[in-house]
């Protein structure tokens, strides 16, 4: 079975949660591993050789979470076989703007351990900093993993 990591950098839970209603989705027909990036380190999922790589990307001060972004330039430095599939989803509690998501976005265009990335992602807006998430977000959420099976095939 195909090896999927998905990785968060949650601070209230938003991310995280997300993160494993995905795994939950996906996992009939993937192995899924879901940690922070607190807990994990770019090495651990170098070594795990994965198929594909799913980035919980907070919006902080109206931008891509930096953190995270460096996670990935990081991996970059260490991973030897590319990974062939990569998406992303993002939380927020803000309006939402596409320019937001521009750094991970050149994140994502500067690594070379990287094959492929979906074309599309999930936005996810929370009723404030701490969440739950607004009315409607299990049901982007489930499109969402139903795109993610067509992308990672």
């Amino acid at each position: 079975m195909k090896k999927i990591w998905i990785i968060h950098n949650s601070m209230y839970g938003n991310s995280e949660k997300i993160s494993k209603q995905l795994a939950e989705g996906l996992k009939d027909s993937y192995e899924v591993s879901v940690n922070s990036i607190k807990n994990v380190t770019p090495e651990d999922i170098a070594k795990d050789e994965p198929y594909g790589l799913i980035i919980a990307v907070r919006i902080v001060a109206f931008r891509s979470d930096i953190e995270i972004r460096k996670f990935i330039s990081d991996l970059d430095k260490v991973i030897t076989k590319p990974i062939s599939k990569v998406a992303y989803f993002s939380t927020h509690a803000l309006g939402w703007k596409k320019l937001f998501i521009r750094g991970i976005k050149k994140s994502l265009a500067k690594i070379g351990c990287v094959e492929e990335v979906c074309p599309e992602y999930l936005e996810v807006r929370m009723q404030g900093a701490e969440g739950p998430a607004r009315e409607g977000a299990d049901a982007k959420i489930e499109r969402f993993v139903s795109l993610l099976k067509d992308f990672l095939k």
